[in-house]
């Protein structure tokens, strides 16, 4: 009897649904990157390029339009997934049982409530623990799926961590064309924002599959680091930036108040660049290990290959040896079988 669990209504809709949970969970995601870019680089990037006062600052960014635009963009688009996936965890809450052995879905339906791009690579219980990916489909969290990833991730992550070179150099060495071109400005922030949004999907989508999440977190903390150092620069500095703004409405002088939460900022996005570049280090020395075993399996292949032929070779010389030493034998035996016949033949002739 088919379970109230995986019954056939409850499978189709996990099917159905999967790819756009994994899309909307996607853009919540770059929604968060965009807030990241809009929040805390552009604030630190504009401060270091005009050496403007932070009144003056503050004005710009209020009227820049085209932040304004991409900032309501993400803050809309969130509010829209937030009740999406709500409503989908409770679904699943209604559905599933609550047993002992159940508590990490529900635990993880819960993260999925406070943050929706934790529920892009979420294992679906109707699917017997089966995680949904884009052309890949159903799969199971399984060594191989995990190694299959890694080596697709390995190399792209790396070419995208490498863009926080251009960036540096051009933010600390052309701050006088960063200044004047808009274009210049984009680039960088659209840069950052790339390189937050790659490690954050990679970071999920790998604890995701891994079968031991808390040992994968402790051994990729650099990236852990990259994702949440800016959350923390943003928290620790908007108490500071929305007392100034009130101030200044009451005008009351804080600027000291706001330089200091621009200077944390700058700080936070210079530690975020310091763990890209050890987290570029980190991957390479991986890498290097990844393509010693690999090359090393290869001439294990190759020995294996060659150790087989020996022995066929071997096996043939041997049976040839073999049908030589049978020919001999019979030879030998066919010798000796005339004479014994002459003899019986010379006796039989002298008796008679």
């Amino acid at each position: 009897m088919t379970s109230h669990l995986h019954s056939p209504i409850h499978t189709k809709i996990a099917r159905i649904t999967a790819p756009w949970m994994f899309a909307i969970s996607v853009w919540f995601l770059v929604c968060q990157a965009i807030l990241i870019v809009m929040w805390v680089d552009v604030p630190n990037l504009r401060e270091t390029t005009t050496q403007a006062h932070a009144e003056d600052y503050v004005l710009r960014v209020d009227s820049t339009y085209l932040g304004m635009w991409f900032e309501r963009l993400a803050i809309l688009s969130m509010a829209a997934i937030w009740p999406i996936v709500i409503i989908e965890s409770i679904y699943h809450w209604i559905i599933r049982p609550k047993s002992r052995s159940m508590r990490w879905f529900h635990f993880f339906t819960l993260m999925f409530c406070i943050c929706p791009s934790l529920r892009m690579c979420a294992r679906s219980y109707e699917m017997h623990g089966q995680l949904w990916l884009p052309v890949m489909s159903w799969q199971r969290t399984n060594k191989r799926l995990r190694r299959r990833l890694a080596q697709h991730f390995s190399v792209p992550m790396i070419g995208i961590a490498l863009l926080i070179l251009p960036v540096l150099v051009t933010e600390f060495f052309l701050k006088e064309q960063v200044a004047q071109h808009q274009w210049l400005r984009i680039a960088l922030h659209v840069g950052t924002g790339v390189i937050w949004f790659a490690f954050a999907a990679e970071f999920i989508l790998m604890v995701s599959i891994a079968e031991k999440k808390i040992h994968y977190i402790r051994q990729n903390w650099v990236d852990l680091a990259i994702i949440l150092l800016p959350f923390f620069s943003f928290l620790r500095s908007m108490q500071a930036v929305r007392g100034t703004r009130l101030a200044k409405l009451a005008k009351i002088p804080q600027i000291a108040k706001l330089a200091r939460a621009y200077r944390l900022r700058g700080t936070a996005l210079k530690g975020f660049r310091a763990l890209v570049i050890l987290g570029v280090a980190t991957r390479l020395f991986k890498t290097d290990k990844k393509r010693q075993i690999e090359r090393l399996q290869a001439e294990l292949a190759v020995a294996r290959r060659e150790t087989r032929l020996i022995r066929l070779a071997i096996a043939r010389l041997e049976r040839e040896i073999q049908e030589e030493a049978d020919d001999e034998a019979e030879i030998a035996a066919g010798v000796d079988d005339p004479g014994s016949h002459g003899d019986a033949k010379l006796s039989e002739k002298n008796l008679a």
